[in-house]
């Protein structure tokens, strides 16, 4: 009788690990997880495994929690061997099948499949950044900001939650999952679509560690896209532009306003990726959609754990490097032509079938415009609120000590001007500098050294003439409205 019953308890579990559905394949694929049934699912999950633990990392202006789960056979992020990850999905909040694509994630890495990753890896998974706009199916916050471009003056929850996370590990490996857009009027008229399922966006900008971008052009880019047409999936780096006869095409954006460059600035082997949208961004195709993310996320997993020794050796060395360097930052830098092809998988509107086209006007090398040397750091005044916060947000390290023999330079605003950047005019002004003397400054300033992990993120944040500075974003505009600029170079 006893071993009747344990047979039945065995069958009875297993036939409940298989019932293991995300809300979307309840639903049959019929409908999008709510966000009350995404927290019921987490709790679901949690409750399931005993390698998957889960926290409110932000709450948004409506009162949602932004969750993510962390995955680890241990002690999470207290193993010095293991690497650390971190993924996030659904920044905006129309393009849910990062979401989806996380649930999926979820359910398989619960199962015994995939039990080895987490001998070698430590992940968090958030499904959802953006749970308020995901429940109106709209782009920004409810605070109606981009999310994905905040992330360097970080004024919301989500995104200060996320960099909050992110400074509590320091994780070595970092995914933005998003959504791309092809079926625009301008593509439309030009006779063919951009049609790759999934594309994998890498670092750019080029302050970031030279290796760091190497490993992932020749290492990780083929192997995820190897990955993913065994599964039957049209792969691409990513890239942005309108049509190829009208504008050029290149790789995304320099900035590190996003989530994969404000990581990757610290270098840290940082992504971005973009699978295709629905055409009514919402349940259209929802099913390839979905499990597409999940696998491109599964793919890069296992990248990992073949490779987590050599990305905590990668990693490790060149921030050591950055703390260290004396290398000059570069403040504006763009995208040009050097005579390489790029082959375009598209969709034939005319002729209704998949294929290549082979474009010309197209720019991928970054080079630098303008750079300066490294500064010893910056002396910011104590009565600025909104610098103190943004020190303070980012985590980055400063003294109340100001430098006693180092030089003093002062930015004069002589006239505001603007420069071509990516195609978009930014904020330029014209400056001359002047030396001052270390008087009466003690207990006013605060002094932010450049000998930490931030050192090329502060640079390109407090130059006056940096495309991607404070200055370019309205709340700091104040910086350059009058006849000195408030932040002092340390030289």
């Amino acid at each position: 009788m006893l071993r009747l019953l344990i047979l039945i308890f065995l069958f009875c579990y297993a036939n409940a690990q298989q019932e293991v559905l995300s809300p979307l394949e309840k639903s049959g694929y019929q409908k999008l997880t709510s966000y009350e049934e995404l927290i019921e699912y987490v709790n679901f999950i949690v409750a399931q495994s005993k390698i998957v633990k889960a926290e409110s990392i932000a709450t948004t202006k409506e009162g949602s929690k932004v969750i993510a789960l962390f995955f680890s056979k241990g002690n999470f992020g207290k193993e010095k061997d293991k690497l650390k990850i971190l993924f996030f999905a659904q920044q905006h909040g129309n393009e849910q099948s990062g979401k989806e694509g996380a649930l999926l994630l979820v359910k398989k890495l619960i199962s015994e499949e995939y039990q080895y990753l987490f001998d070698r890896i430590d992940l968090a998974l958030i499904p959802q950044m953006n749970p308020d706009g995901s429940e109106r199916n709209q782009r920004r916050n409810s605070n109606d900001i981009d999310l994905n471009r905040n992330h360097l003056i970080l004024t919301e929850p989500e995104v200060q939650g996320l960099h909050r996370l992110f400074n509590k590990y320091y994780f070595e490996v970092t995914l933005d999952v998003h959504e791309y857009y092809p079926y625009s009027d301008s593509w439309k008229n030009f006779g063919f679509y951009k049609n790759a399922d999934e594309q994998l966006g890498l670092v750019s900008n080029i302050n970031i560690s030279h290796l760091i971008r190497k490993f992932s052009k020749e290492k990780v880019l083929p192997f995820v896209q190897k990955w993913l047409n065994e599964k039957s999936y049209s792969f691409c780096e990513y890239v942005v532009g309108g049509p190829p006869d009208r504008e050029f095409l290149r790789f995304s954006t320099t900035d590190i306003n996003d989530g994969r460059q404000s990581f990757g600035i610290l270098n840290t082997l940082s992504f971005i990726l973009e699978g295709k949208n629905g055409r009514d961004m919402q349940i259209d195709n929802i099913k390839r959609r979905a499990e597409a993310q999940a696998e491109t996320m599964l793919s890069l997993l296992n990248f990992a754990y073949q490779h987590a020794k050599e990305i905590k050796k990668l990693v490790r060395e060149e921030r050591k490097n950055l703390i260290n360097s004396k290398d000059d930052v570069v403040i504006h830098s763009d995208h040009f032509k050097n005579g390489t092809k790029f082959l375009l998988p598209v969709w034939d509107v005319t002729n209704e079938r998949d294929t290549i086209i082979e474009v010309e006007n197209f720019n991928p090398e970054v080079r630098q415009i303008l750079s300066i040397k490294r500064p010893k750091g910056y002396l910011v005044n104590v009565h600025d609120t909104l610098l103190i916060n943004f020190i303070q947000n980012h985590q980055i390290k400063y003294s109340s000590k100001i430098p006693k023999r180092s030089k003093l330079i002062v930015y004069e605003i002589l006239s505001i001007d603007s420069v071509k950047h990516e195609g978009e005019y930014v904020v330029r002004p014209i400056i001359s500098t002047k030396t001052i003397e270390h008087k009466d400054l003690d207990g006013k300033y605060i002094f932010i050294p450049i000998n930490q992990i931030y050192s090329n993120m502060i640079v390109q944040a407090f130059e006056p003439e940096s495309v991607s500075g404070l200055i370019q974003y309205k709340n700091y505009r104040y910086l350059i409205e009058n006849k000195f600029y408030p932040i002092i170079k340390v030289k």
